[in-house]
């Protein structure tokens, strides 16, 4: 799974359906983060299975 957040940002969201999800100006990476928060929207999307990734 990609996971991604904006610069200067510490919120990281993984479902591209996400309406903040970053495309452009963003870091990535490809494992669960340590630090840094999840997004909120993000995780009611997977909840509900509605999460594209």
């Amino acid at each position: 799974m990609t996971y991604r957040k904006k610069k200067n940002s510490d919120t990281w969201h993984w479902c591209t359906n996400c309406s903040k999800w970053p495309t452009s100006d963003y870091d990535t990476s490809y494992s669960k983060p340590s630090s840094g928060e999840l997004c909120n929207e993000c995780k009611a999307k997977q909840s509900a299975g509605t999460c594209k990734n």
